[in-house]
């Protein structure tokens, strides 16, 4: 049985042909696309009619970053994205604990907690946390996941106290005058903290893992990355995989310092799908946050002498890595906030390349890519390397960065207009569970860049609806190597779509961020219609 779509505007993102009037679909996959006419041929008696009723049909979105677990980990956690200070912040935590009944000795985890946007200007510390509880261990995690907060309880179970030591890139707070843990945690310290903590069940994580697809087919997305993939975590995936629980698509990244023998540990997952898995090369850090003021820069922070933020790996390290991945030819993504942090990847990569006779570097790409220079992007596109711009950090960040960069590098964050000027290729993703997994949103900021104060970040920037688009249709579907399958509305591609409320293409730009999606398709089967769920 085949099924007709009709009777809406149906943007195929396709050059030569923006728009079609109908699409026929057979098996999971596009048969035809053109005038109404001319795909009414293939129509026979019994099948399916799908009427769009007037609204517009575009390629299934990709999420070019997130982190896909930790998104239905975070279904398990205090959202603390709305609270205001720390009195708001404990009221928050004391009332999920209860809700949640949770016994006196398991740890309360609270997500989403700003300091740029609480009263007192600053993080909570171990002693405010105390105030939420004396037995239960408590934590409280940053919106950028790069930084956190543990109450007394939780630092004396990990047995953090004045004797431990800062590691290599990740830092302790301490009480002022002393060296007794004030529970703040940052960066690799943080990081290491978290890989302790006590698993979620695993009938649980399987209920939250389809939860979690549910809230990324609300947004319109058809393809999800797990950006960080241990071991462990694979096993999870895996599971998903094998029982049939996947809807959407899944790529995963392995950490390149504790899982590079993935690809020949599971071959079957290894650059292709089996079970909507698929692991698609290696991921790296190179810095922090730029909000949180630990993304390495090449210039002191506003209002700092020298503090620059601070790398994770030395040159020599980060070379070994991508030397490891070239020879393994496999696509490497690196965490860069910074423009040192940028430059070191660049630089690095430039190295590797000129000893190599073999000049691919398998699209790889730089993840958030806030600070990186015209300058840079220039060698970038000179050797192929993809941007993903979290570009909906002009929103949601801006006015923070233009108070800790200055006007000057603060307003050229996620320098998309300068990527299209050097003819590159392109990405957005908003590494959820940081934000939402909202592209209308995504799309909005990169065409207005509009802070939340209401500032412009950039107007030099800005650029057309259908350039942002791309970054999270074909160009997205290029970074996955699947533009072949992905990203367009042509014969022979996967019957992927999203029908929005609305033709972002006429919309008035200024309600671009409040266009709806009504319905989402994945290989023809519809997993949301709008009502069914809400955003999370």
């Amino acid at each position: 049985m085949k099924t007709f779509y009709y009777n809406g505007t149906i943007i195929t993102m396709k050059e030569t042909a923006l728009y079609a009037e109908a699409v026929c679909v057979e098996n999971g996959r596009i048969q035809a696309v053109g005038t109404l006419d001319d795909v009414m041929q293939y129509k026979t008696d019994g099948d399916e009619m799908v009427d769009l009723q007037g609204k517009t049909m575009l390629p299934g979105f990709l999420d070019a970053h997130s982190h896909f677990v930790g998104v239905a980990n975070a279904m398990t956690q205090c959202d603390l994205s709305e609270c205001g200070n720390f009195s708001e912040i404990v009221d928050a935590m004391k009332m999920f604990a209860e809700k949640r009944n949770l016994s006196k000795d398991a740890w309360i985890v609270g997500c989403n907690y700003d300091q740029n946007f609480l009263e007192e200007k600053r993080h909570p510390d171990r002693y405010v946390l105390d105030e939420i509880s004396h037995t239960n261990p408590v934590l409280l995690i940053h919106a950028s996941s790069h930084m956190g907060v543990v109450n007394s309880k939780g630092l004396e179970i990990q047995q953090i106290d004045e004797k431990t030591e800062d590691c290599p890139g990740g830092k302790y707070g301490r009480i002022a005058g002393t060296r007794i843990p004030d529970g703040y945690m940052e960066e690799k310290a943080f990081l290491a903290f978290q890989s302790k903590l006590p698993m979620t069940s695993m009938e649980e994580l399987m209920q939250l893992i389809g939860e979690a697809q549910k809230m990324y087919a609300s947004y319109g997305v058809t393809t999800v990355q797990d950006g960080m993939v241990g071991k462990p975590l694979f096993e999870l995936l895996k599971y998903a995989s094998a029982n049939g629980l996947l809807k959407l698509d899944v790529v995963g990244y392995a950490d390149i310092m504790t899982a590079t023998d993935l690809f020949e540990e599971e071959r079957a997952y290894a650059n292709r799908y089996t079970g909507h898995l698929k692991m698609g090369g290696y991921k790296i850090f190179l810095d922090g946050s730029p909000q949180g003021r630990t993304a390495w820069m090449t210039k002191p922070y506003e209002g700092e002498e020298n503090y620059c933020g601070y790398p994770i790996h030395t040159d020599e390290e980060l070379n070994h890595y991508i030397e490891l991945a070239l020879e393994k030819k496999q696509q490497l993504l690196a965490h860069c906030n910074g423009d040192a942090a940028a430059e070191q990847y660049i630089g690095q990569f430039e190295k590797a390349l000129s000893k190599r006779t073999d000049k691919d570097l398998h699209r790889a790409v730089m993840v958030h890519a806030q600070l990186v220079r015209k300058d840079q992007l220039q060698r970038m596109a000179a050797i192929g390397m993809i941007p993903s711009f979290f570009v909906a950090h002009t929103y949601y960040w801006g006015d923070i960065h233009l108070q800790n960069f200055g006007e000057k590098r603060g307003s050229q964050i996620s320098p998309v207009k300068d990527a299209i000027d050097y003819g590159m290729k392109y990405t957005f993703h908003q590494d959820t569970p940081v934000i939402p997994p909202d592209m209308m949103r995504t799309i909005s900021s990169a065409v207005n860049r509009i802070s939340r104060g209401g500032r412009v970040i950039g107007e030099n920037q800005k650029i057309s609806v259908l350039d942002a688009l791309k970054a999270v249709t074909i160009y997205a579907a290029y970074q996955y190597f699947e533009e072949h399958e992905k990203g367009s509305i042509e014969c022979g591609k996967y019957a992927d779509f999203v029908v929005l409320e609305k033709n972002p293409l006429e919309t008035p730009k200024e309600e671009l961020a409040e266009i709806k999606v009504w319905m989402t398709i994945k290989e023809n089967e519809v997993i949301y219609r709008s009502g069914e769920a809400n955003h999370e």
